[in-house]
This record gives structure tokens, C-alpha cells and sequence, in this order.
């Protein structure tokens, strides 16, 4: 997965946050390398794709109405979504569908996913919908399960 570098932005402003606070210069070295280490895990796990998330409606926790950067993965029918820009917390979001067709994002709806980036709407526990954008590129991994037709009962018939 290509790195775009604005999140290296926020590493930047806490370092130098660190550094005008008078922290030693290897206490930032070691952290800049836990934080490049743990991006580099994060977005080469299987299955994991780069993109941002937001709730539109319900509740779900550790996710609010805004879009929030960082990396998704699916578990069996679970997003599991890293939140972007330490990449230190997991929110699990269970999902049991689609929420309606994936859409193209409206121009300047979501920022820095590539020329054409995509909405792909969720439902999850207790009806509660979220949304994530990713780059078009990304579309089978951010769709998971839900991009292959559904087995066909056992016990059903073909031909």
C-alpha cells in the first residue's frame, strides 16, 4: 500500500511538541521508530486497507460523525478499524450487511484517498450505519464477505 505521508504530519507535530517540551532526543528517536513500526504492521496485515470512517447514524463505539483516518480489516463479519495516527487502538464494528450500493464520494467529501474514492455504507449491530471511504483500488478488501454472492443453502437444488 503506497504511503501518502499525512500521517507522518501528526508524527511531526508530536515530535516537535516532544522536543520544544525538552524530552531527549532518544526518547523521540525510539518512539518515531515504535510509531513507523507498528504503521508498517498495521497496514500489512491480510486483508488490510487504507481509508476513513465515520458513523451516520446511530451509535458506535469509539467512532463518531466525522470521518477518522486509518486502516480496516474484516474478521468473519467484523470491521476491525485502526485509528489513524498512532495506530495504538482497534474499534470492532459487527456487521451484518450492506447498507445500500457503493457510491462514488462527491467531490471534496472525504480528502487524500486517491483520485476516485468510494463510499462503501454498512450496517451494523443495532442498525446503526456507518460509512467508509476508501480508494477505488481497495473496493474488493473494504467490501470483505459482502462482495461474493452468498453460498447457496444446503439442501437447495441446482439444475
Amino acid at each position: 500500500m503506497p504511503h501518502t505521508g499525512h500521517e507522518g504530519e501528526h508524527c511531526g507535530m508530536v515530535i516537535a511538541l516532544l522536543a520544544v517540551l525538552g524530552v531527549d532526543l532518544i526518547v523521540i528517536v525510539v518512539l518515531l521508530g515504535v510509531m513507523v513500526t507498528r504503521r508498517r504492521w498495521v497496514s500489512h496485515q491480510p486483508g488490510a486497507f487504507k481509508g476513513a470512517i465515520r458513523v451516520v447514524e446511530g451509535e458506535v463505539s469509539g467512532l463518531g460523525g466525522k470521518w477518522k483516518r486509518g486502516y480496516g480489516r474484516w474478521v468473519r463479519d467484523v470491521l476491525v478499524w485502526t485509528k489513524a495516527p498512532l495506530l495504538v487502538r482497534n474499534e470492532l464494528v459487527a456487521v451484518d450487511g450492506l447498507a445500500g450500493a457503493v457510491r462514488a464520494a462527491e467531490a471534496g467529501e472525504v480528502k487524500r484517498l486517491g483520485s476516485q474514492p468510494v463510499i462503501v455504507p454498512l450496517v451494523g449491530e443495532g442498525g446503526a450505519r456507518v460509512e467508509i471511504a476508501i480508494a477505488e483500488d481497495d473496493r474488493g478488501r473494504a467490501l470483505g464477505s459482502f462482495a461474493a454472492p452468498a453460498p447457496p443453502a444446503s439442501g437447495t437444488r441446482t439444475g
